[in-house]
């Protein structure tokens, strides 16, 4: 299943075969969740739906694209990012690369929201190029479901507008996912939420009144393993769901 742990012989795709790129990034998720979360929760999707759907899964894509620093709620140290342009080429090569090797179903699961547009930017050159390949690209979140979403947020008394970066929902699934990685000590009281001013645009030097001292623009009061193992079930499901529903057609010839 991992391509990671193969011999060059096991590489050998069927045209049926899907291959999951997990793609994250490294970048501060508040003082309680690992730099890496991003990329932890592609690869624990990325198995899982390869188990679904008898797919294989390549390694990890680790570096994403900066994401701006009134998401995270201000500058902290762990931002390792890579360029646009640098990213969307090297999406594109292994892309490529993989279509080289005769996979056809390309799945792109993508946890960093700044990373959309340069993967679109990618799928797009690939499958101009390989016209009988498919990309589908698509972020655990999408997949949930409002109405689950919805119950969540009523259940807990977390509104939907105070969950998104490190707050509930994602520190759930880490907590689920990678308990160890974990430090719920170091979550401020309240579960983090200072309520900086949020603005829908982006502005550069970031405004002091948009940052925070902990990084989480959002609340993780609430959050939990119990939670997130249920996040994580609904996500895994969903997820296959629509990958078993895109790719149903038959792939263009």
């Amino acid at each position: 299943m991992l391509i990671g742990d193969m011999t060059w012989p096991d590489l050998n795709p069927g045209p049926d075969t899907h291959v999951i790129i997990p793609v994250g990034a490294l970048e501060p998720h508040g003082p309680h969740l690992p730099l890496g979360s991003d990329t932890m929760i592609s690869d624990h999707f990325a198995r899982r739906l390869a188990a679904a759907v008898h797919g294989h899964v390549a390694p990890a894509i680790g570096y994403g694209v900066a994401t701006p620093g009134q998401r995270l709620g201000g500058t902290f140290p762990g931002v390792i990012s890579i360029t646009g342009a640098t990213f969307t080429t090297l999406v594109t090569d292994i892309l490529t690369s993989l279509a080289r090797h005769g996979y056809r179903r390309l799945i792109l699961l993508n946890s960093a929201i700044d990373n959309i547009a340069f993967l679109c930017e990618a799928a797009r050159h690939l499958t101009e190029h390989v016209p009988e390949a498919r990309v589908m690209i698509v972020n655990w979140w999408d997949v949930v479901g409002e109405d689950f979403r919805n119950a969540l947020a009523e259940e807990t008394g977390t509104a939907r507008a105070d969950d998104h970066h490190a707050g509930m929902v994602e520190s759930s699934l880490v907590m689920h996912i990678s308990p160890r990685a974990v430090r719920p000590d170091r979550l401020p009281a309240g579960g983090g939420t200072e309520q900086p001013r949020r603005i829908g645009y982006h502005l550069y030097p970031q405004p002091a009144d948009t940052a925070t001292s902990s990084g989480i623009v959002y609340t993780a009061a609430h959050a939990s393993a119990g939670l997130g193992e249920r996040v994580a079930d609904r996500v895994a499901e969903q997820l296959a769901a629509a990958v078993r529903r895109e790719f149903a057609a038959p792939l263009p010839s």
